[in-house]
């Protein structure tokens, strides 16, 4: 497997890491304040880290898990920081006691020379409504929106207006769990579309643009749900593909 990364800056306070898998991609966000940082999920694998330390200084670190899929939290061992902080949702805590170290186990057999270096470390702080953090002249809203996963947490930085999703929106759609609570979702994601001053979401997967995107996760959401006809685009690969047969099983099966 080949894996790259890189930060994109976004602007003084707020910098994003890509990380290329098998398939697809997946987005960390690191947002800076004055006093304190906020890692927005830690990655894949510990090398994900790499360059953070020099961009946070001498700032407190808080880790925020968006949920406990493997591909956003993995990378947790390499934050070279005396972290304190780390935060999930409840239920995102419930799952390092379950599917968490189970998966692990599974990739550290298959992929040693990838995620033999992977070690877990639980939140210990979690939340079940909205928590607001001060850094320092910029904050940081979490909140629950289950949806993808009952664990999924979003975080919003008002004074940017900028929504850092997680997998709660994708492009080209998003994908959905077995026990995906999808009418939650979408009601969820209408309230978000319709927050005042709301300019840029940022997916974990996918392109970043505006509520457009929240537009176009909802009726894709809407449609599966409901049975509807969905139009998707050419060559979206076999991760895609794959995903958009399972997403109208788990739909049909909440119908």
């Amino acid at each position: 497997m080949k894996i790259s990364n890189q930060f994109e800056r976004i602007d003084d306070e707020l910098y994003i890491k890509n990380v290329i898998l098998d398939g697809y991609d997946v987005r960390g966000g690191l947002i800076l304040g004055t006093d304190r940082a906020v890692i927005f999920d830690t990655l894949s694998r510990p090398d994900d880290m790499i360059g953070y330390k020099e961009l946070i200084g001498d700032r407190k670190v808080i880790i925020v898990y968006s949920h406990a899929d493997w591909d956003h939290i993995w990378g947790t061992a390499g934050v070279k920081s005396q972290t304190k902080l780390i935060i999930s949702h409840k239920n995102g805590l419930k799952r390092f006691s379950g599917d968490v170290p189970e998966v692990l186990k599974d990739f550290q057999k298959r992929q040693p020379e990838l995620y033999g270096p992977v070690k877990l470390i639980a939140p210990n702080i979690s939340i079940d409504s909205e928590l607001e953090i001060d850094l320092g002249g910029i904050t940081v809203q979490l909140s629950p929106l289950l949806g993808h996963t009952e664990d999924s947490i979003v975080a919003y930085i008002p004074e940017k207006g900028i929504l850092l999703a997680g997998d709660t929106v994708e492009t080209p759609f998003p994908c959905l769990n077995e026990n995906s609570p999808v009418a939650n979702w979408i009601e969820k994601l209408e309230e978000w579309r319709a927050t005042k001053g709301l300019k840029t979401v940022i997916p974990a997967h996918g392109k970043i643009g505006g509520p457009e995107i929240l537009t176009e996760n909802i009726n894709y959401l809407k449609a599966i749900l409901n049975g509807a006809e969905v139009y998707l685009a050419e060559n979206m690969g076999e991760f895609y593909e794959k995903a958009h047969r399972d997403n109208m099983i788990f739909a049909k099966q909440q119908s």
